[in-house]
């Protein structure tokens, strides 16, 4: 958000951004951070290295570069941060020390590229003077919008946005009830015989009759006394869960091959069924639990609601203040604007005496 903050002022962005945390720029010069005096160390057990000095924040008295006769206190740079990223996130930046650290320098060099500028008569350009005026523009919109400037409308809408009333957090949950739903789950175990071209299978699968073969004798040996998760961890293909015994346990419908999720919805809880076909290959199935799908009640997921609601409400209210601007500033778009200008009346003609 920070580097978003502060491209509002087009030539000055943060090296901050660019920077991992862990290795932060250097400060510039006229901008030295204080180290609290620690004591020299007596020596360190092996393999405990010596901690790093603390740091401390800047105080805003403190001088940190000239420019010409001007004296350049941290008190200046907080006071731009502040009018660029809105007081309340100055507040959370101003604590991470490194990043000021690359701010700070970041600030005096720009201040040095601006004075150069005017000394080089940028400001009679004529692009200075459009460019000047699109950048009052956005910064008369930020005023108005910025969600954390008391009094703005962005802090009115968002205050709107956040506190929706009872009807309108009811009305939002039936509308989308769906989403609060708990779906319809299953626990199962499969046993997989990959064939030839099937997914994940390639070459090393079986032909059509060597994985029906492979079936048949999987079925006699579960008939015979094998357990189902024995089987499966003997003979499934299915890397997922073989060593598991082929359990999927509590899976929600939908990420299946249709054939596997038609099985498990028609086979009897608790016996092997008979061998389905997938793209995969042939599948030996037991289905151990189905779990209808449960309709949610407000109660339980209204802060979900709630928090789902707010940007939407958020872009609903901001569409409805930008349309009703529209209509107050009397604004026409198209081609045909101009066209809807209201005529001027006739002049009245003097009266000759």
């Amino acid at each position: 958000m920070l580097k978003c903050v502060l491209l509002a002022l087009s030539t000055l962005t943060l090296a901050a951004q660019g920077a991992p945390p862990s290795q932060p720029a250097p400060a510039a010069k006229e901008a030295p951070v204080k180290v609290l005096n620690a004591p020299a160390p007596q020596g360190n057990p092996p393999g405990h290295p010596a901690e790093a000095p603390k740091v401390e924040p800047v105080p805003e008295t403190q001088v940190i570069g000239r420019l010409g006769k001007r004296i350049i206190l941290e008190k200046d740079l907080h006071d731009w941060m502040k009018a660029v990223a809105g007081a309340k996130q100055f507040e959370t930046y101003v604590k991470n020390v490194p990043m000021m650290a690359n701010v700070r320098q970041k600030y005096l060099e720009n201040l040095v590229l601006a004075a150069k500028a005017r000394k080089s008569g940028l400001e009679k350009a004529p692009e200075f003077a459009s460019m000047l005026s699109a950048k009052k523009d956005e910064v008369l919109i930020t005023l108005m919008m910025n969600q954390d400037r008391a009094g703005s409308k962005g802090a009115e809408l968002k205050e709107k946005a956040e506190n929706p009333s009872e009807e309108e957090i009811q009305a939002y949950f039936e509308k989308n009830a769906q989403r609060y739903e708990t779906p319809e789950k299953f626990s199962a175990r499969h046993i997989l015989v990959g064939i030839k071209g099937a997914p994940r299978m390639g070459d090393k699968g079986l032909t059509e009759e060597e994985a029906k073969a492979k079936i048949e004798k999987i079925q006699g040996e579960l008939k015979a006394g094998k357990t189902f998760e024995e089987a499966a961890k003997e003979y499934s293909d299915d890397p997922s869960n073989k060593n598991s015994g082929g359990l999927i346990k509590d899976a929600s419908f939908g990420g299946f091959a249709k054939e596997f999720e038609d099985a498990v919805h028609k086979q009897e809880i608790g016996k092997v069924g008979e061998p389905v076909k997938t793209s995969f290959g042939y599948h030996l199935i037991v289905v151990e639990s189905v779990t209808p799908k449960q309709a949610a009640t407000l109660e339980k997921v209204r802060d979900r609601v709630k928090q789902q609601m707010t940007p939407e409400r958020r872009d609903t209210l901001t569409k409805a203040f930008i349309e009703d601007a529209k209509k107050e500033m009397d604004f026409v778009a198209g081609p045909d604007a101009a066209a809807s200008l209201p005529k001027a009346a006739p002049k009245a003609k003097a009266v000759k005496k």
